[in-house]
């Protein structure tokens, strides 16, 4: 299946959640299969005209992205992962969120 990359021109981001780094069960970071490199967990407010949600995002980048609460940023190569969960008869499903860095905006006159 293609990578469903998300259009992101109609909808600002803010940072709800400061980044951290992504862990595993056992409390060690996470590292992304294919480019080997570390990955970082973000919350988002994701604002369009009419609507707003808190995203979790998944940030793979060699360093952690230099972000904070409140600051506008643009997610880069946006991608949404449906994913499906089968585990003891109950099924779960959702949606993540990876993105390949965060660009801050800058802010006039704050």
């Amino acid at each position: 299946m293609g990578r469903l990359l998300l259009d992101t021109s109609k909808v600002s981001y803010e940072v709800a959640v400061n980044p951290v780094p992504k862990l595993d069960q056992s409390g060690q970071q996470k590292f992304d299969r294919e480019t080997k490199q570390p990955m970082w967990a973000v919350q988002l407010y994701a604002l369009s005209e009419g609507s707003a949600e808190v995203i979790n995002v998944t940030v793979v980048s060699p360093v952690m992205p230099a972000v904070a609460v409140r600051q506008p940023v643009v997610p880069m190569d946006l991608e949404a992962l449906p994913w499906v969960n089968d585990r003891d008869g109950k099924v779960r499903s959702g949606v993540a969120f990876r993105a390949s860095a965060l660009t801050a905006m800058e802010t006039a006159g704050v």
